[in-house]
C-alpha cells in the first residue's frame, strides 16, 4: 500500500522538476497531490480498520499544510 504513495511522490517531484519555471503548473500538482494523499490515508486507515474523525482531520492538515508552503514560495 505504501508503494502506490511513493510512486504518486515520485510523479509528483517528477512533475515539479519538469514544470518548475511554471508557477501555475507547481501549485495546481501541489493541490493534486495534497487530494491523493488525503484519499490515500483515508483508504489505508480504512483498510486497516483504524479509521476515525482525527485521522481525516490529520491528513487534511498535513495536506492544507504542503499546499500553503508550496504556495508561499511561489508567491
Amino acid at each position: 500500500m505504501y508503494s502506490v504513495l511513493v510512486i504518486v511522490a515520485a510523479l509528483y517531484l517528477a512533475t515539479i522538476w519538469h514544470y518548475q519555471t511554471s508557477p501555475k503548473y507547481v501549485l495546481f500538482s501541489t493541490v493534486i497531490f495534497a487530494l491523493v494523499y488525503l484519499v490515500w490515508g483515508v483508504i489505508h486507515h480504512l483498510k486497516s480498520k483504524s479509521f476515525h474523525a482525527r485521522i481525516v482531520l490529520e491528513y487534511l492538515l498535513v495536506a492544507s499544510l504542503g499546499i500553503a508552503i508550496i504556495s508561499t514560495l511561489l508567491l
